[in-house]
C-alpha cells in the first residue's frame, strides 16, 4: 500500500479541482470537503467489514467481501448482470476522495478486469445516489484495469462527504471483476 500512496502524493499532490482562471475565493458546495492527503480508508486492512460491502450480484467464490485490495480473490459479478455494480456502506459520514482499483489475473494470463468505471455515493443512508462529475458537471467515467494485479488509482476532481459508495463498471476485459481501496480523510 505504501507504494499506491507514494503514486497517488506524486501523481495527484494537494488541491484538486482547481482552475488557474477562477477569480477570488469560491464557496465550497454543502457535500464538498478538503482532503489533501488521502489514505486508504479500510478496504485492505479489513476496517471496513464485509457485511459493509454488498453488490448486484455476484459469481460463486467471487462474492462481494473478496473485492479487497491486494488479496488473492476478487469480486465478480455474474455474466447475465447487465448492470453490475458493487457499493461500500461506510456506516457513517466519510469524506472521500478517490478509489483504488485492481482486476483480477485468472492462471496469470487472463485478465479479468473493468477497464472503465463510474462512481455514485449517497450524502445520506436514504439519500439518493449522486455521481462523481468532472468540473464541467459531467459524469466522470474513470479509467480502470487493463492487468490483473496492476493498481490504478483516481481521485476525483473534489472529496465529497458521504455514507456509501458504488462502482458502476461500464467496460471491462473477459468478466466485470475488481478488487479495490476507497482513498480519503477523517471527517472531524
Amino acid at each position: 500500500m505504501k507504494q499506491v500512496m507514494t503514486e497517488i502524493r506524486e501523481h495527484c499532490p494537494g488541491k484538486r479541482g482547481c482552475s488557474s482562471a477562477e477569480e477570488g475565493p469560491k464557496e465550497p458546495a454543502p457535500n464538498i470537503v478538503e482532503c489533501s492527503t488521502p489514505q486508504p480508508l479500510g478496504m485492505e486492512d479489513g476496517t471496513i467489514t464485509d457485511s459493509q460491502i454488498s453488490a448486484s450480484s455476484s459469481q460463486t467464490y467471487f462474492n462481494a467481501r473478496e473485492a479487497r485490495l491486494n488479496v488473492g480473490a476478487s469480486w465478480a459479478a455474474r455474466s447475465t448482470d447487465t448492470n453490475p455494480w458493487i457499493e461500500v456502506d461506510l456506516g457513517e459520514s466519510r469524506v472521500v476522495s478517490g478509489v483504488t482499483t485492481e482486476g483480477y489475473a485468472y492462471q496469470t494470463s487472463v485478465c479479468y478486469c473493468v477497464t472503465k468505471y463510474k462512481v455514485a455515493y449517497q450524502k445520506q443512508p436514504s439519500s439518493d445516489r449522486v455521481h462523481v462529475t468532472d468540473l464541467n458537471g459531467n459524469v466522470t467515467v474513470f479509467p480502470g484495469n487493463t492487468q490483473g494485479d496492476t493498481p490504478v488509482t483516481n481521485l476525483f476532481n473534489e472529496s465529497v462527504l458521504v455514507t456509501a459508495v458504488r462502482i458502476e463498471p461500464t467496460e471491462w476485459l473477459t468478466v466485470v471483476s475488481l478488487r479495490l481501496e476507497l482513498l480519503g480523510c477523517p471527517f472531524d
